[in-house]
């Protein structure tokens, strides 16, 4: 698309993540070599009209500068926005019930609606000109992509929560400001789920070039939505923002900086920059991101070590554990079985795996949430699973005890004689229950154990013992509480105990 001035494109970094043997890059050829220097500051694209503009861009241009002094203006009386010029002189009535700025002649107004739920509840948003007439009409969510794109979304109960803008919940149909959609052409050869116009989201990051998501992929396309070949595409919701002659790429889903692309502006040269941490000497790791459909991820570590014969074998089971993770359910709990054909989606899940290690056990501990929208609070998860650092096997708790002892009897007593000596721990669980009654009560519960250096973590799921204001109940109990229920000759108490 063209531009008339100048674009401020200031992007923002969102919560995860890419994986080697699971990320995938199609339509460009990941060329080695130096990349442009990546710098802290924030790039100002300035983009000219073109010497071949349609009749569409010139009429445009020509709003743009019609309205580039016009100010937004609020009636006392009925509080209802209108649009004033440069003098002051009402050049549009009062008659929005909210409106935006004009930009890129054209402007976002709001008028009232009690046709839906949600965000469209008190209003549904359309796209007028300087006359006043609507280009794209109120019938339902409409945001602006840069000065002269926006998305398009049919009015329906939308309960805002994910994304860059907080609308990435539904496919949205990418648009100029003639009222046209944008991307209906064909994509080649490249396949990328739903042929159409229609994202969850697009992002301007300079002159042509925007970073779209359809749901199962993220690709970049120019401001008539064609697909950019030359270009990478990820199995992941991705977004990025332009530093120097780079483009930074991360996750949507996570947004601390440990997995992260420098792109070069013409996308054809890419450099994985994770972050490294380490698990013990000798031993790092790095997290990737799997991710069925947007919305939904898991991150988790891959292990770097001498040892490639335990590295393979560690690291394929930590991936397993990953795709087991994955959250391919509605809100409903139905699996999800055609991803091509969704229009929207109606919660976020989000996960990791994170590794520590005592002595010679890997704990990969889960922790995660999921937020249907329009709920009043997001509800978080946890679990732990095992790996013998020496083998690569994986572990199961019960092998570390003796098969006919009861250690659940003797955790369920040990964490009741901690509730009680508590005065200010509140659950399900009344404390002026028998004491028989109240062990059985914890030890019916489902927990978890994590272990660490001097003692193991007992941890119950939210809800599971406790309402949700007390977040996930632990408990530390020492190890020689279970000293005589141990299997000493298993693969597990050697791993736990063996330096």
């Amino acid at each position: 698309m063209f531009y008339y001035k100048k674009i401020l494109v200031q992007t923002t970094l969102v919560l995860t993540l890419y994986a080697s043997a699971l990320f995938i890059l199609s339509g460009c050829d990941v060329k080695e070599g130096q990349l442009p220097s990546e710098t802290t500051e924030t790039t100002e694209v300035v983009t000219e009209p073109s010497t071949e503009l349609s009749e569409a861009m010139k009429a445009l241009i020509a709003d743009a500068e019609k309205t580039e002094n016009w100010q937004l203006f609020k009636d006392d009386i009925y509080g209802l926005y209108g649009f004033k010029d440069a003098e002051g002189k009402i050049v549009i009535e009062a008659k929005f019930k909210d409106a935006q700025d004009f930009s890129g002649g054209r402007a976002i107004v709001k008028v009232d609606t009690d046709d839906f739920y949600g965000i469209l509840e008190d209003g549904v948003y359309g796209l007028i000109d300087p006359n006043g007439e609507f280009i794209i009409e109120p019938t339902g969510l409409l945001t602006r992509v840069d000065d002269w794109h926006y998305l398009f979304a049919e009015g329906d109960d939308y309960y805002q929560g994910y994304g860059m803008d907080g609308y990435s919940m539904m496919k949205r149909t990418f648009m100029d400001g003639t009222g046209a959609a944008l991307g209906d052409q064909s994509l080649g050869n490249q396949s990328l789920g739903n042929q159409s116009e229609r994202y969850y989201y697009v992002q301007a990051l300079k002159d042509d070039l925007f970073l779209a998501n359809n749901g199962s992929k993220s690709f970049f396309i120019d401001g008539k939505g064609a697909l950019l070949t030359d270009y990478p595409a990820f199995y992941f919701a991705i977004t990025g923002e332009v530093t120097g002659d780079s483009i930074i790429l991360m996750p949507l889903d996570e947004s601390s900086g440990r997995i992260k692309f420098v792109m070069s502006g013409d996308g054809k040269a890419l450099e994985q920059q994770n972050t490294q941490e380490t698990l013990t000497d000798g031993v790092t790791y790095e997290y990737q991101v799997i991710s069925p459909y947007i919305g939904s991820s898991v991150i988790f570590p891959v292990l770097t070590m001498n040892d490639l014969t335990i590295q393979s074998k560690l690291n394929e089971a930590i991936q397993k554990f990953a795709t087991e993770a994955m959250w391919e359910t509605d809100l409903t709990g139905e699996k999800i079985v055609d991803y091509a054909s969704l229009e929207r989606i109606d919660q976020t899940v989000i996960s990791e795996f994170s590794p520590s290690l005592k002595n010679n056990l890997i704990n990969l501990n889960l922790f995660g949430y999921f937020y249907g929208f329009g709920a009043a609070h997001p509800n978080s998860f946890q679990s732990t699973r095992y790996l013998d650092f020496i083998t690569g096997d994986v572990l199961e708790l019960p092998s570390l005890f003796k098969s006919d002892s009861d250690w659940r009897m003797a955790i369920a007593k040990e964490i009741d004689r901690q509730y009680m000596a508590d005065e200010d721990s509140f659950l399900f669980i009344e404390k002026t229950e028998p004491e028989a009654d109240r062990v059985q009560a914890f030890y019916d519960a489902h927990f978890e154990i994590a272990f660490e250096d001097n003692h193991m973590v007992v941890y119950f799921p939210v809800y599971e013992i406790a309402p949700y204001v007390a977040g996930i109940p632990t408990y530390e109990v020492s190890y020689e509480v279970l000293d005589k229920y141990y299997d000493e000759g298993s693969k597990f108490y050697r791993a736990l105990f063996s330096k």
